[in-house]
């Protein structure tokens, strides 16, 4: 048995074929044989179809059928707000993606709770109220573990904080409880679709604010619209490498014109490096 230290680990890749590799801070390591982390992945465990295979009976209690709908948006959020990224073969039907087969690539991104991570953004946010606020930036930039903090500091100053958490990662509810600390304000809606979540949350739950993650499409800005102009704060994220390159695309021009602090992200020093807070109206 293999004891690996993942403390500060950002991701594990399980690709067929290839080394087995940990994404830390600072780079990628590799585990030996001998059960050692190692920069050389020459002497790596190589993967499996049979790895992938049990790591997937694993994460699913050997049901594929129970996270069907998961599998189908390419990923599968298990307990504590781990989400494993899937890369196989689509099964279409009617030009729709119905599952995917063949699996042979798996992400592990390890969710992890940083407690202090959105102070320094707090002033900007409650400048005048809550401002409606936009995180921007590309994947494993730290979108989420600093929209978590974000809600767990609303909470604690009093605010009623509502989450819509489509993908179960912001909040990782189990059997009704966070394994964050997600403050004693928060209320939760998760693993449905994220427009659905924040007009219900406005209707159920009287909140001073909804926080979600990972805006998009149309049906996402007729919501946030919704909310805003029923006087609900909306602190959300969305992927992107700068303000200027979400202008190019008009859903984003339309949600961008909603929206009052805009917060770049980056890795330049570090997952959640702070690269940018600009006033969008």
């Amino acid at each position: 048995m293999y004891s690996i230290n993942l403390d500060e680990a950002q991701e594990i890749r399980l690709i067929q074929g290839q080394s087995v590799y940990i994404r830390y801070p600072d780079g990628d390591y590799y585990i030996t044989q001998k059960g050692i982390l190692s920069r050389d992945g020459k002497n790596g465990i190589v993967i499996t179809k049979k790895h992938i295979d049990e790591t997937m009976e694993r994460v699913t209690k050997s049901s594929l059928y129970s996270v069907k709908d998961e599998i189908q948006k390419g990923y599968i959020t298990v307990g504590g707000g781990h989400r494993i990224g899937i890369a196989g073969t689509g099964v279409i039907d009617h030009g729709r993606v119905e599952f995917i087969k063949n699996i042979s690539s798996l992400n592990i991104r390890i969710a992890t709770e940083v407690r202090g991570a959105a102070t320094t953004i707090m002033r900007d946010i409650l400048s005048d109220g809550i401002q409606n606020t936009l995180v921007i930036s590309p994947p494993g930039c730290g979108k989420t573990t600093l929209l978590r903090d974000v809600v767990r500091s609303l909470s604690d100053e009093g605010y009623l904080v509502s989450v819509a958490d489509e993908r179960r990662e912001i909040c990782a509810m189990c059997d009704g409880a966070s394994p964050f600390d997600i403050g004693g304000h928060t209320t939760v809606m998760e693993n449905c679709p994220k427009a659905y979540a924040m007009t219900t949350l406005l209707r159920a739950m009287s909140p001073d604010v909804i926080v979600t993650d990972e805006l998009g499409d149309e049906e996402d800005v007729r919501a946030v619209s919704k909310l805003i102009n029923s006087g609900v704060a909306v602190i959300a994220s969305a992927h992107g490498r700068d303000i200027k390159q979400l202008m190019r695309k008009k859903t984003f021009r339309r949600l961008l014109s909603m929206f009052d602090l805009g917060i770049v992200l980056s890795k330049r020093n570090g997952v959640g490096t702070i690269e940018r807070i600009e006033r969008l109206c």
